[in-house]
């Protein structure tokens, strides 16, 4: 239904105030899907279908140059209504994300340094393809992802770039096995926590999980600095809290997708917290130059309100 309602070219009159400039919006929101689709079907725009694989995913070809790779490029991913419409329609997902890592990378790079960058959550790899095209320049690739469909697709979006570490389990406070649960309208939808997944179509996966900290100490010593993506569907402040100060205090820069969810642990909230006193720049906003409040994040993240929304730390300026 809401999907039906953005189409509507008409916006409700009230509140008067903000009226034209919403039905701006709505004029240009339908004009820019219009255009998509004609774009999409004449192979002009978005990427099409050609083919499928082995284990269910689809593989969509680009209809032209994007940050996801040059006209012709073949990805992979499973069919659902989010991120593989967004790829067919748009030929990107999450750009905002993949610009703010992508001047992460440079800066972390620069002057001959030894960087890393940590992609926890990482889905199908699309934010670090993106980021890497974006960035034209080589740092080595951490990806923690536990789903095996999303692990193939990885394999094979970024399997052209140097470097890259496929990690086929989930980080966690130990070592062990557990169940992850995945939206199979929104496969970039997927949690350890069951409350975050609608039970209708839920997708429930047997996966491995290892000890952050364990892991850190074993393969991520021996780089200058670090860049960060955490995307985990509520289980970040426990994952990244379990993350060791020497990374953070080397971090240029990071984004992480805050959850405000009842299970989230106050303890692990505050000690994340503590390690973000190195970044000059704390915002909601990718492009901005401010620094919140440490108070506000933390009363956001515990406000268990059932929302979310990114967080974007950076040491020097943004852009």
């Amino acid at each position: 239904m809401s999907s039906f309602r953005n189409w509507v070219p008409v916006s409700a009159p009230l509140p008067i105030k903000t009226f034209p400039k919403r039905l701006i919006k709505k004029w240009i929101y339908i004009a820019k899907n219009i255009v998509s689709l004609i774009g999409v079907r004449m192979g002009f725009l978005g990427a099409r279908i050609v083919g499928t694989t082995p284990n269910g995913n689809t593989l969509l070809q680009l209809n032209k140059n994007y940050a996801l790779g040059p006209k012709g490029t073949v990805l992979e991913l499973p069919m659902d209504l989010v991120i593989f419409k967004s790829v067919r329609k748009w030929g990107s997902w999450e750009l905002e994300e993949s610009e703010f890592l992508a001047r992460g990378i440079r800066k972390a790079v620069g002057g001959g340094k030894k960087a890393a960058l940590l992609d926890v959550g990482a889905n199908t790899g699309l934010v670090t393809l993106q980021a890497m095209n974006l960035s034209k320049t080589s740092i080595e690739v951490f990806l923690f992802e536990p789903i095996p469909r999303h692990v193939s697709a990885i394999k094979h979006n970024l399997g052209n770039l140097p470097n890259i570490h496929v990690n086929e389990f989930a980080l966690s406070n130990e070592n062990g096995n557990s169940e992850i649960f995945t939206q199979a309208t929104n496969h970039g939808n997927t949690s350890l926590l069951a409350s975050v997944v609608p039970s209708d179509g839920l997708i429930k996966t047997p996966i491995k999980i290892i000890d952050t900290a364990e892991y850190c100490d074993s393969f991520l010593v021996g780089f200058d600095n670090y860049v960060i993506k955490c995307d985990t569907q509520g289980m970040d402040a426990l994952i990244l809290s379990r993350i060791p100060n020497r990374i953070w205090q080397n971090t240029e820069v990071a984004i992480i997708e805050v959850w405000a969810l009842p299970e989230i642990r106050k303890q692990d909230v505050t000690r994340l917290l503590t390690m973000f006193q190195n970044f000059n720049y704390v915002s909601w906003n990718s492009n901005s130059r401010e620094r919140i409040d440490l108070d506000e994040i933390s009363e956001y993240w515990l406000s268990k309100s059932g929302t979310s929304r990114n967080l974007f730390l950076s040491k020097t300026p943004p852009f």
